[in-house]
């Protein structure tokens, strides 16, 4: 079981999600449950990028898309897990966070493996909770993938997901956001 854990890690970020239409002004997504800022994605892009070093300037518009996607995939996992009465206990998220460290090289190592695949050292937690849920959720379709899909497309449906037109749009055969002509950057803080 501590296997298949360790496989679903930092390769979940294969599976992403997204939404269409219009959102409220500043949102990255939203739904009728659900809000996710643009600040929230701006501020997890410059944590990455500090935590990869990469130098000051522009950071890369796919961070920012990834960070959406990665953002919207947990809301729907999470909605999803609820509705299906599935949760995850604070010590198998900190079993998982210790596995992958172990997998890693240490804590330092895991936070920067997690960084280079867009996920900053402090979503590492919300991060496993997300996969360990994902896993009860296709457990409880017998493993089927693609019912999980299906269920939760389903719920961004039910709980009417927005994405930012920034992004793109929502495409739910492959429940991922379609770039669109020009996916903006994050906006840079304010001088203070």
């Amino acid at each position: 079981m501590a296997r298949r854990r360790t496989a679903l890690a930092l390769g979940g970020l294969a599976l992403v999600l997204a939404g269409c239409g219009v959102t409220d002004a500043g949102q990255a997504a939203s739904a009728d449950t659900f809000q996710i800022p643009q600040s929230e994605v701006d501020a997890q892009v410059r944590a990455v990028l500090t935590q990869v070093q990469d130098p000051p300037g522009a950071p890369p518009a796919g961070l920012a898309l990834a960070t959406t996607q990665r953002l919207v995939r947990d809301q729907l996992v999470l909605g999803t897990a609820a509705e299906l009465g599935l949760s995850v206990t604070q010590g198998e998220i900190e079993a998982g966070v210790a596995e992958l460290a172990e997998q890693y090289g240490g804590q330092e190592g895991l936070e920067t493996t997690a960084a280079q695949a867009g996920v900053p050292a402090d979503q590492i937690e919300a991060f496993v909770e997300t996969n360990l849920l994902l896993e009860q959720i296709t457990a409880q379709n017998g493993g089927d993938q693609a019912a999980t899909s299906a269920a939760l497309a389903e719920h961004g449906e039910a709980v009417d997901l927005r994405i930012s037109p920034r992004y793109g749009t929502w495409d739910p055969a492959s429940l991922q956001i379609v770039p669109g002509s020009s996916v903006a950057v994050p906006a840079e803080p304010a001088a203070g």
